[in-house]
């Protein structure tokens, strides 16, 4: 029976303690960007454009690294991402860069 080492013990102990990942979310993001793109009035190409570039980028990203990411990130990102109409690409790569860089740069108080 062949030894299996410290680190790939941490990670499968890790790995349960986050729980079961979820699917990667469906959002309707040409229809976010139709309503990014007529907000304030008349429909902008260039921002309807911007907007789907955007949110594809961020999916595309995601979806390389979803199934790492911790379930209760997921779950919570996903709330705030989905938060109006259609759900934001952008907005859940963002909750989720963002909840990572915290809990990797935890802050510490000083009485200093």
């Amino acid at each position: 029976m062949k030894s299996i080492g410290i680190a790939t013990v941490s990670a499968l102990i890790m790995l349960a303690s986050t729980g079961v990942a979820a699917d990667m979310p469906r959002y309707e993001a040409e229809a976010h960007c139709e309503e990014v793109a007529a907000f304030g009035g008349e429909k902008s190409a260039m921002l309807y454009n911007s907007c789907v570039d955007m949110e594809q980028s961020a999916y595309n990203e995601l979806k390389e690294v979803w199934q790492t990411v911790p379930a209760a990130t997921q779950t919570h990102c996903d709330d705030v991402a989905s938060f109006g109409s259609h759900g934001s690409y952008s907005l859940l790569e963002s909750c989720v860069d963002m909840k990572t860089r915290a809990a990797e740069n935890q802050s510490e108080f000083s009485f200093d």
